[in-house]
C-alpha cells in the first residue's frame, strides 16, 4: 500500500488538558473558539475549553477551577467594563498573576487598545474580526506557550528556595540518620511542587553494582508515561543503596537539572559524612588504645579516660561549646595525660607521697604530652596537645606547667582538669584508696575559684546526674 494511503497513528493523548477559560456574551464566540481548541494539541495535552457568557459566571468558574492558563475576554457584556473589571478581580483580588489574559473585543472604541494595554495587566489585545480561525490557533498556543513559560519559572524558583532550605537537612547529620526517610522527605517536597505524583523506591546494593550507578541517571518510563531517576549513596563503609525514583510525567529539563545537581550534592554530603564518622571511631578507638597503655603504666585502666572524655562531653555541651567541635574535645580529653609515658616507673608506680624533686619529674608529663601531640597539624591534636600541657592549671594561678590564672587557661584545659581531678579522686590509685562520693563532691565546692572555674562547676552541678551514671551505674 502506498505511504499516503496509510492511515497515520493517532496522538497518544497523555496530559491533563490545558484550560482555557472564553468570557463573551455572543454564543457564536464560544462556538468557534471550541471547534479550534478542538483539534489543538500542545506539548502532548488538549486544550478544554470553559465558556462563561457574563463577568459573574467568570468569577464563579475561575473561583472554582484551579490552573486556568488561558482568559480570552470580550470587554462589553453586561456593562461597557465587564471585562476590564473581570481583568482587576484575577490580577488584583484573586492575585493570580500565571493566567495569561487576552482582551477579544468586537467594539474597540469602548475600549482603545493603547489605553487598555498601557492601563490594564494583560498579556494581548485582538479586535474579534482580525481573529481567523488560523490566527485564533496561533493566539491560543503562542499564550499557552507563555503560560507554560511562566509556570516552570515559578516552579524553578519554588523548587531552588524548598532545597536550598532542605539542605539543612543533610549539613550536620545525627548519628542515627535515616537515608530513606530523608530521600522520601526530599521527594515529597519535590512532588507537592512539581504537581506530580513521586514513588521512590530503594534496593540494597553491592560495592561492584554502586560503583557502576553512582552518578544520577534520567529514563522514561514505561510507554513514555514519566520520568524515572536513579542514584546511588553509601550509607556505611560497607552498605550501599540504589534509589529508583519514579515522576508520573515527563519533567521539563530545568527540573531534571536542577534535582541532578542537588541530589549530587546530598549524595556527596551523606557519603562524606559517612567517611568523617569512620575517620572518627577509627581514632576514637586508636586513642583509646594509647591511652589504654599509657595508664596501665601507672596500674590504672583505660576505662579511666573514657570517662573523661565522656563527662567532658557532657560539660561542653552544657557549656553551649560549637556541635562540630565536640567529638574532637570527647577524643582530645582521653589524651590528656599521654604524657606520662616520658614518665619513670620508679615515679609513676611510687606507692607512697613523692618527694619534691620527684613531683618536678611527674610534672613534667605535661609538657612531654604536648611535645608528643603538637607535631601532628591537625584540629584533634593541636586541641589535644594544648589540654594535655594546661589540664593541672589552676584557677587561681597556682596550678603548672606555666601558673597561668582564670581565663587564661584554655577552655577545654578548664574542663578536663575538673574532670580528671573528679575521676581520680574516685578511683583507687597506688599511692591511695579512692574516696567516697561525698568527700570527693566537697572537695570540688571548697576549690571553686581556686582550682576549679566556678562557671564549669555550675554546669558541673546542673549536669551531674548524667556524669553520676559514669561511675555508679557502669560505662
Amino acid at each position: 500500500m502506498p505511504e499516503f494511503l496509510k492511515k497515520s497513528a493517532k496522538n497518544v493523548i497523555k496530559g491533563e488538558p490545558w484550560k482555557v477559560l472564553v468570557v463573551d456574551d455572543e454564543p457564536d464566540v464560544h462556538a468557534i473558539t471550541s471547534v479550534i481548541a478542538r483539534d489543538i494539541v500542545f506539548l502532548n495535552r488538549p486544550v478544554r475549553i470553559y465558556s462563561a457568557y457574563s463577568e459573574k459566571e467568570a468569577r464563579e468558574i475561575l473561583a472554582s477551577t484551579p490552573d486556568m492558563a488561558l482568559a480570552m475576554i470580550d470587554v462589553v457584556m453586561e456593562k461597557d467594563s465587564s471585562g476590564l473589571e473581570l481583568v482587576q478581580f484575577i490580577r488584583e483580588e484573586m492575585n493570580n498573576n500565571r493566567i495569561r489574559l487576552v482582551i477579544r473585543t468586537g467594539q474597540p472604541g469602548f475600549a482603545p487598545p493603547r489605553e487598555i494595554i498601557l492601563k490594564y495587566d494583560i498579556n494581548d489585545y485582538r479586535e474579534k474580526a482580525e481573529l481567523s480561525s488560523s490566527a485564533l490557533f496561533t493566539l491560543i498556543v503562542a499564550k499557552l506557550r507563555e503560560y507554560n513559560d511562566f509556570v516552570i519559572l515559578d516552579k524553578q524558583r519554588l523548587l531552588l528556595s524548598k532545597l536550598g532550605s532542605l539542605t539543612s537537612m543533610f549539613i550536620n547529620l545525627g548519628p542515627e540518620v535515616n537515608v530513606v526517610n530523608l530521600v522520601d522527605e526530599i521527594f515529597n517536597s519535590v512532588s507537592k511542587i512539581l504537581d506530580v505524583e513521586i514513588r521512590t523506591m530503594h534496593t540494597v546494593i553491592d560495592k561492584e553494582e554502586y560503583i557502576r550507578s553512582k552518578k544520577t541517571s534520567w529514563s522514561s518510563s514505561a510507554e513514555n508515561i514519566g520520568d524515572e531517576l536513579s542514584f546511588s549513596v553509601r550509607t556505611s563503609l560497607n552498605d550501599y543503596i540504589k534509589f529508583n525514583v519514579h515522576f508520573s510525567s515527563i519533567l521539563d529539563e530545568s527540573f531534571e537539572k536542577i534535582l541532578d545537581v542537588f541530589i549530587s550534592e546530598f549524595v556527596t554530603r551523606v557519603e562524606n559524612d559517612v567517611i568523617s564518622k569512620d575517620l572518627i571511631e577509627s581514632l576514637y578507638k586508636v586513642v583509646y588504645i594509647i591511652s589504654e597503655v599509657t595508664e596501665a603504666r601507672s596500674l590504672e585502666t583505660g576505662e579511666h579516660v573514657r570517662r573523661v572524655g565522656t563527662a567532658t562531653k557532657i560539660l561542653a555541651e552544657g557549656l553551649g561549646i560549637n556541635d562540630e567541635e565536640l567529638p574532637l574535645l570527647e577524643v582530645a580529653a582521653m589524651l590528656h595525660d599521654v604524657g606520662k609515658i616520658g614518665i619513670p616507673d620508679s615515679i609513676l608506680l611510687k606507692p607512697s607521697r613523692l618527694s619534691d624533686e620527684e613531683f618536678e619529674i611527674m610534672k613534667q608529663h605535661a609538657s612531654i604530652g604536648y611535645n608528643i601531640l603538637s607535631t601532628v597539624d591537625h584540629p584533634l591534636f593541636k586541641m589535644a596537645s594544648l589540654v594535655a600541657l594546661y589540664h593541672h592549671e589552676n584557677w587561681d594561678g597556682s596550678g603548672y606547667p606555666k601558673g597561668l590564672k582564670g581565663e587564661d587557661i584554655p577552655l577545654y584545659a578548664r574542663i578536663v582538669g575538673l574532670m580528671d581531678v573528679y575521676d581520680a579522686l574516685l578511683s583507687d590509685r597506688i599511692y591511695r584508696p579512692a574516696w567516697d562520693e561525698e568527700n570527693v563532691l566537697k572537695y570540688i565546692k571548697e576549690n571553686v575559684g581556686r582550682k576549679f572555674d566556678p562557671k564549669i562547676v555550675e554546669i558541673f552541678e546542673r549536669n551531674y546526674d548524667k556524669i553520676r551514671t559514669l561511675y555508679f551505674l557502669g560505662f
